[in-house]
């Protein structure tokens, strides 16, 4: 019981950590998934390939908007819009761990939202630290 404890401990622990390391992708891949949805029906490679070149456009795009971007509101902005999907996909993964890890309560909604809060905020960190 005391190795499995630990193994759970561990277990979260990693998966707290690609989350960190993961979330400044969450919109690419929402980008990803939405232009390889729209293009499933020509088929599986289409799709792919639609995928592929949404997510690369939308990270060439932001990183030359925030070489060109003269005022902090429009750095802000992409920060918003890079740490938004992070943070609901935050949300689900952190209320996914609690949901497993605890009893249903209140406190499942809160450690939830303040996993939310925090992977946004490790989002915005590591978006704002990308100087080009």
């Amino acid at each position: 019981m005391l190795i499995g404890f630990a193994l759970i401990i561990v277990a979260v622990f990693l998966c707290c950590a690609l989350l960190f390391r993961l979330s400044i992708y969450a919109l690419p891949l929402f980008v990803a998934f939405l232009a390889g949805s729209a293009t499933y029906r020509s088929g599986i490679v289409a799709a792919l390939a639609a995928a592929a070149i949404a997510a690369i456009i939308l990270l060439a795009v932001a990183q030359l908007a925030l070489a060109f971007a003269k005022s902090d509101l429009t750095r802000a902005a992409i920060g918003i819009a890079f740490a938004a999907p992070a943070a609901v996909a935050g949300y689900h993964a952190v209320h996914g761990i609690a949901a497993a890890t605890m009893p249903p309560s209140a406190w499942q909604l809160v450690v939830s939202l303040l996993g939310a809060a925090i992977i946004a905020a490790a989002s915005w960190t590591q978006w704002s630290r990308t100087r080009p």
